[in-house]
């Protein structure tokens, strides 16, 4: 059967976007009870990094399903975040394979992370062509419901928001978008809050790309952050934002996008991702 194609609540047919047939594969698999679904692609499974930014970056063995979504989203084009989920409940393996080297493993994508000592990382991705719209006002602070309200705008307009941070005084908060979107961003928030004092000022800074580190064995993992930190430190890269779920899955960060090549090998060759290690 094909994939990519489905249809709304409604009936009407439509495309199920970027990674549909991925998609497809893991609702039929998991429909059926299947006992593996392989992907076939144009790599041979999912990598450390983008080669074409680190090329000593290695195909990965092993992968959870949280940790692939989560570079899924980050900005690994090889699947799209909700592949897998069709398959977490009964547990149904994905294998992610290259069709060129049919007889290659691939990469195996199961509900346990396979996780090394001393190696808490697994790959690292970027997301490019981003910006950070800062929104700022003394009227914030100690509103409740701020956050609430820009989402709810936001998603009224369709807007994706890929990363948040908020000062501890609460009197701002930045949003990384596309920069496709920030200027209608900036528009629609300015028109929803400015009125009454509540919003000081709403600043673009063009230009941004998210890099985040991922891996299942950063959790409960002491400097993590410090090692990640450091490696770009020394490559001269800026962060400009920096966030961490409580599920210590990732680290995110928000920095220029001239330096995104010299970010993800920096962080790629500060936890010992790359092929010498595979050989060693």
């Amino acid at each position: 059967m094909a994939g990519f194609v489905g249809q709304t609540e409604d009936g009407v047919v439509t495309t199920l976007g970027r990674g549909g047939t991925d998609y497809t594969a893991t609702i039929v698999g998991a429909a059926i009870g299947a006992r593996e679904v392989w992907t076939w692609k144009d790599v041979d499974g999912v990598m450390s990094a983008d080669p074409r930014l680190v090329p000593d970056a290695r195909n990965l063995a092993q992968l959870s399903y949280a940790e692939v979504m989560e570079l899924a989203y980050f900005g690994a084009k090889v699947l799209h975040p909700l592949a897998v989920t069709p398959l977490r409940e009964s547990g149904i393996p994905l294998r992610v394979k290259g069709a060129a080297t049919p007889d290659d493993p691939g990469t195996l994508i199961v509900a346990d992370a396979l996780t090394e000592p001393g190696h808490p990382v697994k790959a690292v991705t970027a997301i490019r062509r981003l910006s950070v719209v800062t929104v700022e006002g003394a009227g914030m602070v100690g509103v409740p419901d701020v956050m609430s309200d820009i989402f709810t705008v936001l998603a009224r307009e369709d807007v994706n928001v890929h990363m948040i941070s908020q000062g501890n005084s609460q009197a701002n908060v930045s949003l990384v978008v596309s920069s496709a979107d920030a200027p209608r961003v900036r528009e629609i928030l300015a028109r929803a809050f400015t009125a009454g004092g509540f919003v000081r000022d709403i600043e673009v800074h063009p230009s941004v790309a998210v890099v985040a580190i991922v891996g299942e064995g950063m959790r409960g993992t002491r400097g993590v952050a410090a090692r990640l930190f450091t490696a770009l430190a020394g490559a001269g890269v800026n962060i400009l934002m920096i966030a961490q779920g409580s599920s210590e899955l990732n680290i995110s960060l928000a920095i220029e996008d001239a330096d995104t090549e010299a970010a993800v090998k920096a962080a790629h060759d500060a936890f010992d991702l790359g092929v010498e290690r595979a050989r060693a």
